[in-house]
């Protein structure tokens, strides 16, 4: 696999991993529960151990795992495990395919900047399927980006929503209790505005598409993100 800026690296096809039980308490441990996973552990009814071992299968320094998700303009979203020694995280990178040029929307561990998509964004990504390629089922879109997502106006359905994804991808009875848990303080969570130009920006600080922030993008950038990110074609 190739995307701009990982030149120097093997990137892999992670759709393989999408298969394996084991693999969403791992990626939802790692990205959103690293403090309390057994929070994780025990609505998919597993064992910390297990995402131990396997989290050992998608952090090799030699093989990056990707995962690939369409968009409705020809852009797309690469989750892409940064598997340096000493600076080991998760990108999601927003790019197209034919271009060269790539946007960070955010990154996880670490150096973290986040979130770089609002509720609204994510949604429509998620439920996006007519992909030709890469990741289509929209349960496991929604969970794959949910990492990169934070919206302070969440609406009445977001547990609802959040729980059926787990389900999907082999959460058991605690799904519930899990999608409370991951959407638990949003209040705590930023806002998202539209700018006088058009771009959709959020007024956390360590947002990549908060201009005014330390990694914040120029406009250029904040206006194709809000483009292929639009819940309406045609922004």
């Amino acid at each position: 696999m190739k995307i701009p800026g990982y030149e120097d690296f093997l990137l892999i096809d992670g759709s393989a991993f999408l298969t394996d039980p084991i693999f969403w308490p791992t990626y939802l441990c790692d990205t959103l529960a690293s403090s309390d996973p057994s929070v994780v552990t025990a609505a998919f009814e597993v064992v910390e151990s297990a995402c131990l071992s396997y989290f050992s299968l998608l952090t090799d320094a030699d093989r990056w795992p990707v995962f690939r998700l369409g968009l409705r303009d020809g852009h797309e979203i690469d989750v892409v495990y940064r598997n340096l020694p000493d600076d080991m995280g998760t990108d999601y990178i927003l790019c197209r395919s034919s271009n060269a040029h790539r946007i960070v929307l955010a990154n996880v561990g670490g150096h973290e900047f986040r979130p770089g998509l609002s509720w609204p964004e994510l949604i429509a990504a998620a439920n996006w399927s007519d992909a030709p390629f890469g990741v289509t089922v929209p349960q496991q879109r929604l969970l794959l980006l949910l990492p990169a997502f934070g919206d302070a106006d969440l609406p009445a359905d977001a547990t609802a929503v959040v729980e059926s994804a787990l389900r999907d991808c082999g959460g058991g009875p605690g799904s519930r209790e899990l999608a409370q848990w991951l959407l638990r303080d949003p209040e705590g969570w930023p806002r998202w505005r539209r700018q006088s130009q058009g771009a959709l920006a959020c007024d956390d600080r360590y947002s990549r598409r908060n201009p005014e922030g330390p990694a914040g993008h120029v406009l250029a950038d904040l206006l194709e993100i809000s483009s292929a990110l639009s819940v309406e074609p045609g922004f």
